[in-house]
């Protein structure tokens, strides 16, 4: 049985970056009742042990719960991407997309109006809730406070004039969703999609700072000092154990030459990017890199040119 209510909640993974000791995986967040966007980057071990958790949260599903039941079957047939001694990009690339399909999978069923019971409901909630909020970085206008409710409402209706949240007196005004970017087409196409809104609005929240090569493992990250990073600069009122699993997932090796880092930017197959949108999505993944810094680095015609080396794997990266 497939999950036929609509839901105001929309989930892509546009890119990803791979790096010698770990790979991250961008995930963009829309709640359209409460007008609210966002990116958070991801592990593939944390996929992993998210869906772990869930199929032990339904592997005793409520007897008098018809959801429960279908909810298990879905994700235990689900062809989640396995486990792999090199992370080529061709293997990231494939991740990229299963992913992708494994989140819009678990938000279709989330996030609705339909009757659930609580482990179907609350408790896959509470899973799911700080995976797709934890070290949130806001896009066009939108706001922490904002976003860390957002997964909290009472209905996940689609609506049809989205509330707009009053912004901050510091906080640009939110356009009309449907003249924003990241997610403009994502009604009408499957396909991830970048967003220019970053580069051309006021000034960038990641850090300017360059920080020392992080030699963590893939189950351990260098953090950087919460009063210098403004993405940390938020707190969670709600107690949820599953939150210290992933807090601020970015990239914090040493930066390289500008070129090189956005070859480790990996698309999905079949899409297209200009070297704007990679700088974008490069940003978001490593804090090296400032958004504004970088864009001026690059002639005004190289950012409108397309990307032409994300097909190829220049290198593989050993777990």
């Amino acid at each position: 049985m497939t999950n036929s209510c609509q839901t105001g909640v929309q989930v892509f993974i546009p890119a990803a970056l791979n790096r010698p000791t770990h790979t991250l995986y961008s995930i963009c967040m829309l709640v359209q009742p409460t007008n609210q966007e966002w990116t958070v980057n991801r592990r593939y071990s944390q996929f992993l042990q998210l869906r772990k958790d869930i199929q032990h949260t339904l592997a005793t599903p409520c007897a008098s719960c018809a959801n429960c039941a279908s909810f298990s079957r879905a994700v235990s047939r689900f062809r989640f991407p396995s486990k792999s001694l090199l992370r080529t990009n061709s293997v990231v690339r494939h991740r990229v997309s299963s992913l992708q399909d494994f989140l819009k999978l678990l938000v279709g069923r989330v996030y609705n109006d339909a009757p659930k019971c609580s482990s179907c409901g609350h408790e896959i909630q509470k899973m799911m809730r700080p995976f797709l909020i934890r070290g949130a970085q806001p896009i066009n206008g939108s706001i922490l406070s904002k976003i860390n409710k957002s997964l909290s409402l009472d209905s996940y209706a689609v609506v049809d004039q989205p509330v707009v949240p009053v912004p901050d007196p510091t906080t640009p005004p939110l356009l009309p969703i449907a003249g924003r970017e990241l997610f403009s087409a994502s009604k009408s196409s499957s396909k991830p999609i970048f967003t220019h809104s970053q580069s051309s609005r006021g000034k960038s929240i990641f850090s300017r700072s360059k920080v020392k090569l992080s030699t963590a493992s893939d189950g351990a990250s260098t953090q950087p000092n919460e009063s210098e990073d403004p993405i940390m600069d938020y707190s969670d009122s709600d107690e949820d154990g599953d939150g210290r699993k992933y807090d601020d997932q970015r990239c914090y090796d040493e930066g390289v030459p500008l070129e090189d880092a956005m070859k480790q930017v990996v698309l999905p197959d079949g899409a297209r990017a200009t070297c704007e949108e990679v700088v974008v999505r490069l940003t978001t993944m490593w804090a090296a890199y400032h958004l504004e810094e970088a864009l001026s680095s690059l002639p005004p015609e190289r950012l409108s040119q397309q990307a032409n080396f994300l097909s190829i794997d220049e290198k593989e990266y050993a777990f």
